[in-house]
């Protein structure tokens, strides 16, 4: 004679409702919806857009920003590194 085990309620594991369910996928939905929100209300109506130079540079044309708007970057990989900052 065997020994049969039977499950109770108590042995069950809990689902999640389908609210909690579908909560990620309302959550990446809203996302969305406020990205696209975001970008459509930027203001910019010229994005603009990158060329090379003779020089061998490269160079955005157009765009709603100035020159002067952007900080330029250091060009000296010293300046990034913080090891050589110690001394």
């Amino acid at each position: 004679m065997g020994v049969v085990v039977t499950a109770g309620p108590e042995s069950r594991v809990p689902r999640g409702s389908r609210a909690a369910r579908a909560l990620p996928l309302v959550l990446a939905a809203l996302l969305a919806v406020a990205a696209l929100g975001t970008v459509g209300s930027a203001g910019c109506d010229d994005p603009g857009y990158y060329v090379s130079t003779p020089e061998g540079d490269v160079a955005l044309v157009g765009g709603c920003l100035a020159p002067g708007e952007l900080d330029p970057l250091e060009t000296d990989p010293v300046a990034h590194d913080p090891m050589a900052r110690r001394g």
